[in-house]
């Protein structure tokens, strides 16, 4: 995916094709949106839906592209990668997309001969198209499902699962889900639905041994206890492909290490993505490898060769039709801190499923959790985005709608203000989607082809439809091309190229 933004950013800032660009990818597909591969496994998407790039026409924009090409080196001294079938080709530029790989515990018993991966037959990983067509397929005959991992994709993938009839078991070894993102008092709020949902969630739980008959799957050993299962699916966190990084001596530690250029340590050479390691940290997100493809694809063009990434503060949500869980910013903070600077707020609603946590530091609001309350959490994560000051009554934070305030309203588009995001992996405004629709974008396709609003995690596509009913409600004829700007649009149009390209560059 970060692959895939970065040619679309170098061709929006070189309509003269000055650039020679080379796409090798070792799956025979083009890029396509692996966050929705758990929509996929719920049936509410389909494969086909997921493509981000079309080859041809990228071929027809003078891109080369490579696919089902692995690539096995990088040969600094002649500017080569060179390919598994012993061919080169050359690069003035390189960047490394190379994305992260499922992390596979070694867990007895796991191993047999069904896959790729060497895994036993019924347990599979979910990261590729591949991936999801077989768990797709092994859906038909299963009954008794088990989730490894209680993390944001491990659940995504149980209401899959959930969804498709099975029973399924989310099993974690941690001692409470999501961990990474909710604190303990949140996740048990989000525990208690997903098992009113009808899934069961086994927390602090280590699985000691895969069981099987005749080499295929029966089921997963916990201490005391053998718990049945006809399909396995693993979510337990990625690895970031550094392989050919340090194979080509380039600095490498959780993944491939990158200045604020998103460069290493050769000049030539940048890394983008799941496989990049900025200031320490690996977001694994969509929304900060894209902002990286928009810094390279900057300073490749010379559009803007100061362009720096100064790190992303994630919003995280988890994609279910019935769940609606955000959390952002700092919360991993005791409410009970004397820190004189910092204040918690919190609602705790167990029984309806809501919690909503906001934390303000210095008087701003810079963390929130809401779990059960879509209006709070699209007020919050703004609130934190922009680091603004919180309301002299801080309950205002938790139940916005209740007390007719807050830019969210979701069922009114009217008190979303222009300047509010509504795709937050691509930074789409509403005034952007507004200013689509007057450029003639008429639905929620030709509104997202001109914006990218909802072509990241998906999260946003409600909220984008509601907008776009609105404005055939309210603007049933406007003027094709209407010029004038929305005032504090912060999502101008494509930026041209600042500085002519070196001739040639490749």
């Amino acid at each position: 995916m970060a692959g895939a933004r970065l040619v679309d950013d170098l061709l929006l800032r070189d309509p003269d094709r000055r650039l020679r660009i080379t796409v090798i990818g070792a799956e025979p597909y083009g890029a396509y949106n692996r966050i929705l591969l758990s929509d996929v496994v719920a049936g509410r998407a389909d494969v086909a839906g997921l493509a981000l790039t079309d080859s041809a026409e990228l071929q027809a924009a003078g891109v080369e592209v490579l696919l089902g090409r692995q690539v096995s080196a990088i040969d600094r001294q002649t500017r080569d990668v060179v390919l598994a079938d012993g061919d080169r080709v050359a690069y003035d530029r390189l960047v490394l997309a190379t994305g992260a790989t499922p992390f596979v515990p070694p867990i007895p018993g796991m191993h047999g001969h069904n896959d790729q991966h060497g895994l036993l037959a019924g347990v599979h990983t979910l990261r590729t198209v591949d991936d999801c067509r077989e768990i797709v397929a092994a859906t038909a005959n299963a009954r008794r499902a088990v989730v490894l991992g209680g993390g944001l994709l491990g659940l995504e993938a149980a209401r899959g699962l959930a969804r498709r009839g099975l029973d399924v078991t989310v099993v974690h070894v941690a001692h409470h889900v999501m961990e990474r993102q909710l604190d303990a008092a949140a996740a048990a709020v989000l525990t208690r639905s997903l098992r009113r949902g009808g899934m069961d969630v086994r927390t602090a739980a280590q699985v000691q041994r895969i069981t099987s008959e005749n080499g295929r799957l029966t089921g997963l050993d916990l201490p005391g206890e053998h718990l049945p299962a006809d399909l396995l699916v693993l979510s337990c966190g990625v690895r970031p492909n550094v392989g050919l990084a340090a194979a080509a001596g380039l600095p490498v530690g959780a993944g491939i290490v990158v200045d604020d250029a998103l460069r290493t340590d050769d000049p030539r050479i940048h890394a983008i993505g799941d496989c990049a390691e900025h200031r320490g940290e690996v977001p694994g997100l969509v929304a900060p490898a894209w902002e990286q493809a928009r810094v390279v694809a900057a300073h490749l063009t010379g559009a803007d060769p100061t362009a720096a990434y100064a790190g992303h503060r994630p919003v995280v949500r988890l994609k279910a039709a019935d769940l609606d869980v955000m959390t952002c910013g700092e919360t991993d903070v005791d409410p009970w801190d004397d820190d004189p600077a910092l204040e918690v707020v919190q609602l705790l609603d167990p029984g309806r499923g809501r919690y909503v946590k906001a934390v303000v530091r210095s008087g701003c609001v810079v963390g929130a959790i809401s779990i059960g309350e879509p209006r709070a959490a699209a007020e919050l994560s703004l609130l934190v985005d922009r680091g603004s000051p919180a309301p002299a009554d801080r309950a205002v934070l938790l139940l916005p709608g209740a007390r007719g305030v807050g830019p969210a309203a979701a069922d009114d588009p009217t008190l979303i203000p222009d300047r509010a995001t509504v795709c937050r992996c691509n930074g789409v405004t509403k005034g952007a989607i507004v200013r689509a629709w007057r450029g003639g974008a008429r639905t929620v396709e030709e509104v997202s082809a001109a914006t990218r609003a909802s072509t990241g995690c998906g999260t946003c596509r409600d909220a984008l439809e509601g907008l776009v009913g609105w404005l055939a409600a309210s603007d049933p004829d406007p003027l094709p091309g209407d010029p004038n700007p929305l005032p504090g649009d912060p999502n101008p149009l494509p930026v041209q190229l600042a500085t002519p390209l070196p001739g040639g560059l490749r």
